[in-house]
């Protein structure tokens, strides 16, 4: 219905009263007019938003850092670790696979915003806790001192995930590159992506990602 439609069936009021009508329903038209411009400025915000701003399903984009960290920083740093450990090899930085580690590091600091939501990098080390926990629950839960070296179920569980190779020898060091490097190269890969957008926060103005 058209303006003049609706302001013919306002004939029985009087003119004051018309005259107050007829400024609210322009009024009225105003306000709608501003709020339909509002929601078409916001709508193309949002469509024109980065997809690296943009908030995916999160936990795949999660999973999704959690596979480079791990995986990338052992691509990336398997040939200096393979150099590297000839300097740390029984010392207590060997469990952590330290140039892979720092490997994530750096896929967190360089790559981690580019990938989906980069805000969700910076809590890949939660998949890599979790993923020890589970490790070091399956690992010690038939352990038994009658054929375990150790002790103890902890000092077992201590020499296999975070000794050196003369102590998890007997099981070829296997829960460590299976858990302990993995949960390294998380932290690493979550404290590379947190020191990047941290750097961003304190430089507003800059342009690079």
């Amino acid at each position: 219905m058209s303006d003049n439609a609706c302001y013919q069936q306002l004939g029985f009021l009087s003119n004051s009263q018309l005259n107050g009508t007829l400024d609210r329903v322009n009024t009225c038209n105003r306000l709608v007019s501003v709020a339909i411009n509002s929601a078409m400025m916001t709508s193309h915000h949002n469509t024109t938003t980065p997809l690296s701003d943009a908030t995916p399903i999160w936990p795949i984009s999660l999973v999704v850092h959690y596979l480079i960290a791990v995986a990338g920083g052992m691509v990336v740093g398997f040939v200096p670790e393979a150099f590297a450990s000839r300097i740390h090899y029984n010392s207590g930085l060997e469990p952590f696979s330290p140039m892979i580690a720092t490997s994530a590091f750096l896929l967190g600091y360089f790559a981690a915003g580019k990938v989906l939501n980069g805000r969700a990098a910076t809590f890949v080390w939660i998949i890599g806790l979790v993923w020890i926990v589970f490790g070091l629950y399956d690992e010690t839960r038939n352990w038994s001192a009658t054929w375990s070296p150790q002790q103890t179920r902890l000092g077992y569980a201590l020499a296999n995930f975070f000794g050196p190779s003369e102590k998890c020898g007997a099981s070829e060091c296997l829960a460590e590159l299976l858990f302990t490097t993995p949960f390294a190269a998380s932290i690493a890969y979550s404290l590379g992506a947190y020191v990047r957008r941290w750097r961003k926060r304190r430089q507003p103005d800059s342009t690079t990602s």
